[in-house]
């Protein structure tokens, strides 16, 4: 395991294979892993932290309390709290939307799609919206990202790296998924109402 240097002040200039020239900003200190960032309404920051806390940062201030709510996380591998999505009309709703490897077994989890309402410090009347097929023991291939696209729909990766899985039209691994904001199947899915395909 290599030692991780002290963050400095920065800011930092960085070349990578995508870009040039990037400026890194220290927006924050003291988080775990951070996974991704959802940008509140408000300024705010929510960010998850991979082992399982979803933490609140204002004005460039980590709040030292995470935010209550989110379920019980499996942190292994790349795996644990993953991404993070506000939905479109959030402002009245305050509804967050999130991934994370939800835990099967002592030795497992799967990546799931999950919802709850923002308030305050907490996460309220959270609820699994979709949640997919376990892989075999030791898989680390668990990985998701979510982004609600122009269509208003919710689309979530479900990692799959696991022999075939991938092109198994009866699995929900390997793959793009295309949802509803409530995790129902839009009737004009690609696969909606095929035999053997998984809508």
């Amino acid at each position: 395991k290599l030692p991780v240097p002290p963050l400095g002040t920065g800011p930092y200039a960085v070349d990578t294979a995508e870009a040039h020239n990037l400026r890194l900003v220290v927006m924050a200190r003291g988080l775990s892993h951070p996974w991704a960032i959802a940008f509140l309404p408000d300024g705010r920051l929510l960010v998850t932290e991979r082992p399982g806390r979803l933490r609140i940062v204002a004005n460039g201030v980590l709040d030292p309390t995470p935010v209550s709510g989110v379920p019980a996380v499996r942190a292994a591998g790349l795996g644990g709290l993953e991404d993070i999505a506000l939905h479109p009309r959030f402002a009245d709703n305050h509804l967050v939307y999130f991934t994370y490897i939800k835990p099967v077994d002592t030795n497992r989890g799967t990546p799931a799609l999950a919802r709850g309402r923002l308030e305050g410090g907490a996460l309220l009347e959270v609820k699994d919206l979709l949640v997919t097929d376990p892989g075999p023991v030791g898989s680390s291939a668990v990985n998701s990202r979510i982004v609600f696209g122009r269509d208003g729909k919710l689309y979530m990766s479900a990692g799959g790296n696991i022999g075939n899985l991938a092109q198994e039209p009866g699995s929900l691994r390997g793959k793009m998924l295309r949802l509803n904001d409530d995790g129902t199947v839009p009737t004009d899915n690609p696969f909606a109402g095929r035999a053997g395909y998984r809508p």
